[in-house]
């Protein structure tokens, strides 16, 4: 299940600790069980006040601090969180390095999605 992101969507989502958390969606693809994997990437900060996309200084911002490595993660983990879209940044080849890595070996059935809670990765 997809919580309605498409690629290239900034997301910012509420911890369990109160605190605000970032990510982008890189690539959405179908796995052969019917679910949806998301890859994503986060943003190395997390805040106390929601960002929202009317934010435009805070969300310039956020594209500019640095992104943790690729992981891929089933949508309905993702959808658990609500999710909201704030921005947009396009996805470039050059950031696809991590998934074209886990794409081979997911296809040779050497990895995996995650399935553990979007803020215990």
């Amino acid at each position: 299940m997809n919580p309605g992101l498409s690629e290239g969507d900034i997301c910012t989502y509420l911890r369990s600790d109160g605190a605000w958390g970032f990510f982008w969606v890189q690539r959405i693809d179908a796995l052969p069980d019917g679910r949806d994997a998301l890859s994503l990437r986060k943003f190395d900060t997390h805040t106390a006040e929601e960002v929202r996309r009317e934010h435009l200084d805070e969300v310039a911002e956020l594209k500019s601090l640095r992104l943790l490595g690729h992981f891929p993660i089933v949508g309905t983990r993702v959808a658990e969180v609500e999710p909201r879209v704030i921005g947009h940044m396009p996805v470039r080849e050059e950031d696809l390095e991590g998934y074209r890595i886990w794409r081979e070996a997911f296809d040779k059935g050497e990895a995996g999605v995650f399935t553990l809670a979007l803020q215990d990765i």
